[in-house]
């Protein structure tokens, strides 16, 4: 096992601070597209407790492809620390409403550029590396956010669309944060149990989180204040839908019966753009069809507010059909890489299928002189 070294990231520096020879276990899971995490246990002693417990901003690092944010640590019989993979940072900031239609540039590396420039808008011309792929052209609107989130969610949710992955890695050389696009390769081998390859394979099929269409509530636009003496009610447009104003009159006016003061004045009807005035704010549900038809459709309640987020939501309420097992003789960053799509055999009980499966995580461990990899597959 090789040794682990631990950094301090809050000083603009990346300074090494211990190097730990003595590890007890050690957990990692990493993914292609989201946020991996690592957890160690280690034996008592001076040099690393005081390091852990002097020092906030630390992350650690084992060999060239292992890194992680600490996140976490107990100190009792032995020390336990938790992390996450340097993406991680990503969530710590976040990006207000965009639309791709709007910006000057619609490929993809432009537009993670942007978000990632935007969130970290303060240090990312010292701090940071960006490296992407040849860029692809986005289709017109086909990616916005209409409310603030984190950079991480909007840099995932636009990678995932294109099947590509992203990491980010601390260059302790530069002291820089590397963020970097990647995708994977077609690999031509078969991985199974019968090629020696695979082993302690699991087949899970769960439809509990699985639903065909959905329902998300819009977000209502505010528009400001509208006083019936000075305007007119809004011309009915379809285009006006979801927006609304507050019903306000000047101190020495009267209300008028037909518009109350507080109210609101709201175009509620999607087909004409009619206004309506309203006692209180209506909630306004929107339908995202699915294919399934009968028994077979199953309505969800999202909670998104915008189109592209229910989208987003809607695609992850997938009937999950995963295959998991432990690689044998296969290294990651040798034989296989995250992102990387293999042909995966299973047979089980008179069951067999032969599926292509992108590898989108791995689970690497090392305990008591036991050393493993467990592959994540995702179907193609």
């Amino acid at each position: 096992m090789e040794d682990i070294r631990f950094y301090r990231f809050d000083t603009g520096n990346f300074e090494l601070l211990h190097i730990e020879h003595n590890i007890k276990s050690c957990y990692w899971t990493l993914y292609f597209n989201e946020i991996g995490t690592f957890e160690g246990t280690f034996p008592l002693s001076n040099g690393l407790v005081n390091i852990l417990m002097n020092h906030q901003y630390l992350f650690l690092t084992q060999g060239k492809m292992l890194q992680a944010i600490i996140t976490g640590k107990t100190v009792d019989s032995a020390v336990k620390i938790y992390g996450k993979t340097p993406n991680w940072i990503l969530s710590r900031r976040t990006i207000g409403p965009f639309k791709t239609s709007e910006l000057k540039f619609t490929d993809y590396p432009s537009v993670v550029q942007y978000v990632l420039q935007t969130g970290f808008s303060d240090i990312y011309e010292s701090d940071f590396t960006f490296h992407d792929l040849p860029a692809l052209e986005l289709e017109g609107e086909a990616f916005w956010r209409n409310t603030r989130n984190p950079v991480s969610d909007v840099i995932r949710d636009r990678l995932e669309n294109d099947l590509l992955g992203h990491r980010v890695m601390l260059d302790v050389t530069e002291n820089k944060w590397n963020f970097e696009i990647y995708q994977g390769e077609n690999r031509v081998e078969i991985v199974s149990e019968a090629n020696r390859n695979l082993k302690n394979v699991t087949i899970t099929d769960d439809c509990q989180n699985f639903y065909t269409a959905g329902w998300y509530k819009k977000e209502l636009v505010d528009k400001g204040d509208w006083n019936p003496y000075d305007n007119s009610v809004p011309a009915s447009r379809p285009s006006s839908y979801g927006w609304y104003y507050t019903i306000t009159y000047e101190d020495e006016q009267s209300p008028k019966k037909s518009y109350p003061a507080g109210s609101y004045l709201v175009c509620a009807d999607k087909e004409t753009g009619t206004w309506k005035v309203c006692n209180d704010m209506p909630e306004l549900w929107e339908y995202l069809p699915g294919d399934a038809e009968g028994i077979c459709k199953w309505d969800a309640v999202l909670s998104s507010a915008t189109e592209s987020e229910a989208k987003t939501d809607l695609t992850n309420k997938i009937w999950r059909h995963e295959i998991s097992g432990e690689s044998s003789r296969l290294k990651l960053g040798t034989d296989y890489g995250l992102g990387d799509t293999v042909r995966v055999q299973v047979e089980k009980g008179g069951f067999a299928e032969t599926v292509s499966k992108r590898i989108t995580g791995a689970e690497i461990w090392w305990e008591n002189g036991n050393v493993g990899e467990k592959l994540i597959f995702k179907e193609e």
